[in-house]
């Protein structure tokens, strides 16, 4: 028995599989999250963003377990990159939204803790992390080489959805707050953070040849070749992230010129 999906070589079957360690992870994640979301709750964290993050815990226990960790982990490169997508730009947002208050609360507000929290939660930082993350995992010779092992799978699971708490929390967490760090500035941020895997995405969509061995050599697919299963997922990182990146970002920049044309608009003149 596998305790984390990984690319097995045997051929694909639909009956279902149980994954011990997935189910473990899920275990301290569910556990976890728990815990700081009925803390967000208890100072004031609205229902829906509550419900929000439960949906969110389960995209991830969706994305990790069967049918869809396994088909990530040896079959289809277009089932990786919807993993790839849920773990690292779906899933943490939302998450960390329903539990922004409680983690706000814990970041120090002085000394050595404080200034190792600013450190970590800069933007920049967080920027750049992100993106190492997913050139490092998206390398033909480090995804052929990782996937086939159980713990080097989870290695690529575990690196994709703590990348994406560190994208998000700069733009999710109120703490550490930053004056600079306003509307225009998040956008920018998180345009640019997010180049790299629209970059991976084209690449794996003008390609003529697959790029992953893993893929390419998986036992057939009798829906579409490996060439179109790598276009099909180039496809769903550019146009599912792309709506989810330029979503959120629509969403920002309506509330900051909402924000600030209720800023500038012609006050009433005070009555006697």
């Amino acid at each position: 028995m596998q305790w984390w999906c990984s690319a097995s070589g045997k051929p694909w079957t639909w009956e279902p599989q149980f994954y011990p360690g997935v189910w473990l992870a899920m275990i301290v994640l569910i556990v976890a999250f728990g815990i700081l979301a009925r803390r967000g709750r208890a100072l004031g964290e609205s229902r829906l963003v509550f419900w929000s993050g439960w949906t969110a815990v389960g995209l991830v226990w969706q994305s990790l377990d069967w049918p869809l960790g396994p088909l990530a982990a040896g079959y289809l490169a277009s089932a990786h990159a919807l993993q790839f997508l849920t773990l690292a730009l779906v899933a943490p947002p939302l998450i960390l939204l329903a539990t922004r208050k409680p983690l706000a609360a814990a970041v120090p507000t002085a000394g050595r803790g404080r200034a190792v929290a600013m450190f970590l939660t800069q933007p920049i930082i967080a920027g750049v992390l992100f993106n190492l993350v997913t050139i490092a995992t998206h390398v033909p010779g480090v995804v052929d080489t990782l996937m086939p092992t159980q713990l080097g799978a989870f290695a690529i699971d575990l690196l994709w959805f703590s990348g994406g708490i560190v994208l998000w929390w700069p733009l999710v967490v109120p703490a550490p707050s930053r004056a600079w760090f306003g509307a225009p500035v998040r956008m920018l941020y998180l345009f640019f953070a997010t180049l790299v895997h629209t970059g991976i995405a084209m690449v794996m969509l003008v390609r003529e040849f697959p790029m992953y061995g893993i893929y390419e050599l998986a036992p057939p697919w009798e829906v579409w070749t490996p060439i179109e299963d790598q276009h099909l997922a180039g496809g769903v990182m550019e146009l599912a992230g792309a709506a989810v990146i330029f979503g959120i970002i629509t969403v920002m920049f309506f509330r900051w010129t909402g924000g600030v044309a209720g800023d500038n608009a012609p006050k009433a003149p005070p009555r006697d």
